[in-house]
């Protein structure tokens, strides 16, 4: 069994809604749906979702009823009340904790299943070969994480400024770092983008690889997202700080000097940040599956 986590809780506060569950393409599915065509094709044969609470029942509608019978399917709802042990919160949050978290809550059917698994985000399209790549890699390189990445000037939004991790990699293609860079546009044919470890703006290549959050984990990532919240936690905060997975991915690299393999993928990759992007995905995901159908 291959096990594919979607990231489907997020708040969509620029997009304006539950852009996880906005529909497309002639088939009128949501991009990850269109994910789950590309990723069971490959060999991927069970996915976890992890939701908000209240979008349970709507979930269980709309997304579950049309998923294929050949794939097994669980939910796992990413709450406030879910801590690892230890933790507390500052009863004035509201906001969801992050990335990290969301995987975390899955950290108990993960640990059963006892493999590897990769995890997408759900308002995102990564098309056919990052899952093609996570899968013929995974058992090439047993102790490694993976990570498909994409070239920046591939992964902008014609309507806005987009947050990105910039990747920096040696020379065998390992993730070396990944830089927090934020208010990626285009400006007079160049890429502009705020690089916050420096607090500068900088010209970014065209061709720079970024990450979209496309992994493939060891299960040795699940006790440093218990540590990384905890430490998140206990540290004074502002109520909306969140603790994402590279920040957990940049940990192992400087503590345990973990090797994450970089896969570039060519395929398209477009996602959901801001109302107006909707069309350009309806364009997109009807133009990369007219061949499909």
């Amino acid at each position: 069994m291959t096990t594919l986590v979607i990231l489907a809780a997020g708040l969509g506060s620029r997009f304006g809604g539950n852009k996880q569950l906005a529909e497309f393409g002639q088939r009128q599915l949501t991009l990850m749906e269109y994910n789950l065509i590309n990723a069971v094709n490959a060999g991927f044969t069970h996915v976890i979702f992890v939701i908000r609470p209240e979008l349970e029942n709507t979930f269980k509608q709309q997304i579950l009823s049309r998923l294929p019978n050949t794939l097994t399917v669980e939910l796992v709802k990413q709450t406030l009340a879910k801590l690892p042990k230890g933790c507390t919160l500052n009863p004035e949050r509201e906001k969801p904790l992050g990335t990290a978290h969301a995987l975390w809550c899955c950290s108990d059917l993960l640990l059963e299943k006892k493999q590897s698994f990769a995890v997408i985000n759900a308002d995102d399209y990564y098309g056919k070969q990052a899952f093609t790549l996570l899968l013929e890699q995974k058992d090439k390189t047993p102790t490694k994480h993976l990570m498909v990445a994409y070239q920046v000037q591939n992964t902008l939004s014609d309507f806005g400024g987009v947050n990105r991790g910039l990747c920096q990699l040696t020379k065998d293609n390992q993730l070396k770092s990944i830089q927090e860079c934020e208010n990626i546009h285009w400006d007079n044919n160049k890429i502009i983008g705020y690089l916050v470890e420096k607090s500068q703006q900088v010209q970014l290549n065209k061709e720079s690889l970024v990450s979209m959050n496309c992994w493939l984990f060891n299960l040795d990532i699940l006790p440093r997202l218990s540590e990384a919240l905890c430490n998140m936690l206990k540290t004074p905060q502002r109520l909306n700080n969140e603790c994402y997975l590279p920040d957990v991915v940049m940990q192992q690299i400087l503590k345990e000097n973990k090797q994450i393999n970089v896969l570039s993928s060519t395929s398209p990759w477009f996602g959901l940040t801001y109302p107006e992007d909707s069309q350009n995905v309806e364009i997109k995901i009807t133009a990369d599956f007219v061949k499909k159908v």
